[in-house]
């Protein structure tokens, strides 16, 4: 059966300007998937250029395209993990990322989110003249994916999407608040189903499709919103490929599963 490929686009890495750059933190494909590197500090970077960041338990959190509305965030504080050091900028040596609960925060405390592993995600969360301000942290780099489920799974999408809506590159490029709704429910959840069984490998950025896709004809910005308050934006290429965040690592999907979501998106 011809199959499709499903790229996962996670920036894990700390500076922007480094991903475009060849080096030896390039996903590598294994085996029995992709390693994706652990981040390492450039040597050169500025202010502009240093991605949100929380070090916990050994291992490096950053911003994330899942967000949280504030005002929701707050029934998903699990336990709170601590309070976090503004100690990382653009001076920090790589010796920062051993300290626990250095970030590029500053000061703000740092929970488990409830439903999620926290191996996998953390919230920033704090009150100030009570108005509430949260951020999902995720752990996506330093790791082996094997599958889909890897990462697919640990969003827990399946039978949890209170609804489903898109837009085009075009509205998406002028931030214009114009989305569609899909109401077939049946074949998001079939979508979503088919991303855990995928199986991954390394992008390469001369191969990346996006570069060919930034038209109306070809670009889908799907944005689900589960029923927990949160909220999760994949981007999707009408060949067949879907980005989350910003790593590079693809995956590959049956064909058939992807057509009827993308008949969806028109």
């Amino acid at each position: 059966m011809k199959k499709v490929c499903i790229i996962l686009f996670m920036g894990l890495l700390l500076v922007l300007a480094a991903c475009t750059e060849e080096s030896s933190e390039n996903p590598a494909e294994i085996t029995d998937g992709v390693e994706i590197p652990a981040i390492q500090l450039p040597a050169q970077t500025t202010t502009a250029d240093m991605v949100g960041l929380i070090v916990y338990n050994g291992k490096i959190y950053t911003q994330t395209s899942a967000v949280i509305r504030a005002q929701e965030a707050k029934a998903l504080l699990g336990d709170k993990l601590g309070t976090t050091k503004g100690t990382i900028d653009e001076w920090s040596a790589q010796e920062e990322f051993a300290k626990e609960l250095a970030s590029t925060i500053g000061e703000m405390d740092v929970y488990s989110v409830k439903g999620y592993d926290k191996n996998f995600r953390i919230m920033a969360y704090q009150e100030q003249n009570n108005i509430p301000y949260a951020e999902f942290y995720e752990h996506l780099n330093g790791i082996t994916i094997r599958s889909g489920e890897d990462i697919f799974g640990k969003l827990h999408l399946v039978g949890n999407v209170a609804s489903a809506r898109w837009r085009t590159f075009s509205e998406r490029d002028h931030d214009m608040d114009r989305y569609h709704k899909i109401s077939d429910e049946k074949t998001v959840n079939a979508f979503l189903e088919e991303l855990k069984d995928t199986k991954p490998f390394p992008r390469k950025q001369q191969s990346d499709p996006l570069n060919m896709s930034r038209n109306d004809e070809e670009f889908r910005e799907l944005t689900l919103q589960l029923l927990d308050g949160s909220t999760v934006t994949l981007i999707v290429l009408k060949g067949g490929y879907i980005y989350y965040g910003l790593t590079d690592v693809y995956f590959e999907m049956n064909e058939q599963v992807f057509s009827e979501i993308w008949n969806q998106l028109k």
